[in-house]
């Protein structure tokens, strides 16, 4: 068999090459959040002239960042496998961002559903479908083959686990929700829509009981009193992401329910109008559950992060910025879709002004990361240049030192 040292490029020298030796699959959280900022700001209650277009645009640059962030791992990955075996072999971080791909996948398939495939039609509900299926695909991998690589090849103990084990969980709830959106505005038919609606409450199945477990061991964890490092206590949000996109994906497949998918479809006992009332409400009943469980972490987390924060050595003013910081976007935006969809469901003006609220601060968290990530680019920091972009400043194997 080959040896992985003797297909490396070589020892990057160069700070673009040490830049992209050290593009971490961190990198993918930053389309993920991205993605369902678009998808809230269409969705948004109080609505006002522009914002549909705003969200649109949010939506390309979604499609922007995901291309790019792609484009640099594959180069990472045939350039330096080595660097690439090793840490997918040793990070539980690094491999459970590899499901945030296909989460952002699914983010762009929603807007798909909710802008041009109601503005074109044409083949694009079609389009949206087929994409879902294929993203669906993605997720299942993600779900079933990351915590076994977890569990089996990696075994970090309880004293390791970190909330980012969650993601490859949230991939199959996000797939869940997309396809809860693909049959409720996309516009095909319920032909269609049975086969999706069944497919997601199956997702929603594998993830949730998981999604608990893990939670369960990573309290564990916090028992033992090993919390998190300020540079990963960041993560902690997630811990509230499956459970708020639970929470959307079984309001949205409620709603479409009894809309009139199965009614239309009237085959067997389950899949009849009769079934699609009680089915329809209790999955929105469940859904609210699921919210006020993903309460509880959101506010753990934040109450986590705060304290990591002030108790530090130096206080808050000496924390310094990381990726990580980028796992707050995504289930704080899964949580906000969540409380949006209640505000419809319930018409409530309570949850209508709460979720305007969360997604206020949410773009103040999305903004401020991407002012810190781009001060970390142009200094290098954030990619570990620690001399910057300075060419003739680096050594054979100083990569190794900073990876």
């Amino acid at each position: 068999m080959p040896d992985n040292d003797s297909q490396d490029t070589g020892q990057p020298t160069t700070p673009i090459c040490i830049a992209i030796c050290n593009f971490s699959s961190q990198w993918f959280l930053i389309p993920q959040g991205t993605g369902i900022i678009a998808v809230i700001l269409h969705q948004l209650d109080y609505q006002f002239d522009g914002l549909e277009i705003i969200a649109e645009v949010v939506w390309v640059y979604t499609i922007i960042l995901l291309a790019l962030s792609v484009s640099i791992y594959l180069a990472r990955i045939f350039m330096y496998p080595r660097c690439v075996a090793r840490a997918l072999r040793t990070s539980m971080v690094e491999t459970s961002c590899l499901a945030s791909i296909s989460i952002t996948f699914t983010t762009i398939i929603q807007m798909i559903a909710l802008t041009i495939a109601q503005q074109w039609g044409a083949g694009w509900p079609i389009a949206s479908y087929v994409l879902w299926w294929v993203n669906t695909v993605m997720a299942v991998i993600a779900v079933m083959g990351i915590p076994y690589i977890f569990i089996n090849l990696q075994s970090p103990g309880v004293k390791a686990i970190v909330p980012s084990v969650l993601l490859p969980l949230i991939s199959a709830l996000t797939s869940a929700a997309g396809g809860g959106i693909v049959c409720e505005y996309s516009g095909v038919g319920a032909r269609l829509q049975v086969p999706i609606i069944i497919v997601a409450y199956l997702e929603i199945g594998i993830s949730i009981p998981l999604a608990m477990a893990f939670d369960d061991v990573f309290v564990a964890r916090l028992f033992e009193r090993e919390s998190l490092p300020m540079d990963q206590v960041y993560q902690d949000m997630i811990l509230c992401g499956p459970f708020g996109q639970a929470s959307f994906a079984l309001l949205i497949l409620g709603q479409v329910v009894r809309s009139g998918a199965f009614a239309q479809y009237n085959r067997g006992t389950f899949l009849s109008a009769e079934a699609a009332i009680p089915i329809g409400y209790a999955s929105q009943f469940a859904g609210l559950l699921s919210w006020g469980y993903g309460t509880f972490w959101w506010g753990y987390s934040i109450i986590s992060i705060l304290h990591t924060a002030f108790k530090q050595p130096g206080g808050w003013r000496k924390t310094r910025y990381s990726l990580s910081a980028w796992s707050l976007v995504f289930p704080w935006g899964v949580y906000t879709n969540a409380a949006v969809e209640l505000g419809k469901a319930m018409d409530s003006s309570a949850f209508k002004v709460w979720s305007t609220v969360l997604l206020l601060l949410l773009l103040i968290i999305w903004i401020v990361n991407h002012i810190l990530t781009i001060k970390g680019l142009i200094t290098g920091r954030i990619l570990s240049l620690q001399y910057g972009w300075r060419v003739g400043h680096y050594r054979a194997g100083e990569v190794d030192k900073q990876v």
